[in-house]
C-alpha cells in the first residue's frame, strides 16, 4: 500500500510541476515582452502621445502574450479568450468614459469634424484646436486659457467649425441722432465695410438698419474675422472706422454726441462750483 501511494502521488506531482514550469515560462516571457514594449514606446518624441501609448499598449500586449502562451503550452483558452474579449470590449465601450471617448475620437476622425488649427464651437465652449487624441481635444480659448474637452462631448453636442464656415461674424451698433442722416449714413457705412482689408475673404460684410429707439435710430454693422481670440480688437477697429467716417461726413452719431454733451455739462458744473467757492472766500 505505501508503494502504491507513492506511485500515485508521483504521477500527479510530475505533470503538475511541468505545468507550473510552463506557466512560469509564460509569465517570464510576458514580463520580458512588456519591458521591451515600454522601452520602444519611451522612444516616442511626443510626450502626450507617449503617455497614452504607455497607458494602453502594455495592457493589451500583456493580455495577448499571456493568452498566446497558455495556448502554446496546451491549455485551451479559446472559450476564455472569446469571453474575455467580448466582456472587455463591451465594458470598455458601454461602461467606461475612456471607452466612450475612444469611440468618439475614432468617429471624429472618420467624419473629419475638425483639424489642428481650426476654430470650433462645441456646446458653450469656443476655441482653436491645438491638439487632439483619441480621448480628448485641447482647445485654445479666446481668453488665453486652454480647455481639454473629452471627445464624447463632440459626439453629444452640435459642433460648429468656423474655419470651414469662412470665419466668425462680429457686429457693432451705431446710433444716429437725426432721421435726416439715415440715407447718408447708410451710404457712408456701406463704403466703410466694403473696404475692410481684414475682413474674411469670401464673406460679405454689410450694414443693416436695425430699429428706432426713443432717442436714436440704430444701425448694426457686420463683418467677419478668422481668429475669434482677437474679436475685441477687431470690433474696436470696425467701430472706429465707422464713427470716423460718419463724423467726417457730418453725420451726428448718437453715443458720441451724448457723451460730449455729458462731458460739457460736467465741466460746466465743475466751473460753477469753483466760482462759488472763490466768491465764498
Amino acid at each position: 500500500m505505501p508503494i502504491l501511494s507513492a506511485v500515485d502521488v508521483g504521477s500527479i506531482a510530475v505533470p503538475a510541476a511541468q505545468a507550473g514550469g510552463r506557466i512560469l515560462v509564460v509569465c517570464v516571457t510576458a514580463l520580458i515582452v512588456l519591458r521591451v514594449t515600454k522601452i520602444v514606446i519611451c522612444r516616442v518624441d511626443d510626450n502626450r502621445y507617449r503617455e497614452q501609448l504607455l497607458f494602453f499598449v502594455p495592457k493589451i500586449v500583456g493580455a495577448i502574450v499571456v493568452v498566446s502562451g497558455l495556448a502554446a503550452i496546451g491549455i485551451d483558452v479559446s472559450g476564455m479568450a472569446a469571453i474575455l474579449a467580448a466582456v472587455g470590449m463591451a465594458g470598455a465601450v458601454v461602461f467606461t468614459p475612456v471607452g466612450q471617448n475612444l469611440v468618439a475620437g475614432a468617429m471624429i476622425r472618420i467624419d473629419d469634424l475638425y483639424q489642428i488649427g481650426e476654430a470650433v464651437t462645441v456646446g458653450d465652449v469656443h476655441g482653436k484646436v491645438a491638439y487632439r487624441s483619441l480621448l480628448r481635444t485641447e482647445l485654445e480659448l479666446p481668453d488665453g486659457s486652454k480647455a481639454w474637452v473629452p471627445n464624447s462631448v463632440f459626439q453629444e453636442n452640435q459642433v460648429l467649425n468656423h474655419s470651414r464656415m469662412g470665419g466668425w461674424r462680429i457686429c457693432v451698433e451705431i446710433p444716429l441722432d437725426r432721421a435726416s442722416d439715415r440715407a447718408t449714413a447708410q451710404d457712408v457705412m456701406d463704403n466703410v465695410v466694403a473696404s475692410l482689408e481684414w475682413s474674411s475673404r469670401g464673406k460679405d460684410s454689410f450694414v443693416a438698419f436695425d430699429h428706432v429707439g426713443s432717442e436714436a435710430m440704430f444701425f448694426v454693422a457686420y463683418a467677419w474675422i478668422d481668429d475669434r481670440t482677437r474679436e475685441p480688437w477687431y470690433r474696436g477697429l470696425l467701430l472706429s472706422a465707422l464713427v470716423d467716417a460718419l463724423e467726417a461726413a457730418g453725420v451726428s452719431v448718437g453715443q458720441t454726441t451724448n457723451l460730449s454733451l455729458g462731458s460739457s455739462r460736467r465741466d460746466a458744473d465743475a466751473l460753477a462750483i469753483q466760482s462759488q467757492s472763490s466768491i465764498a472766500r
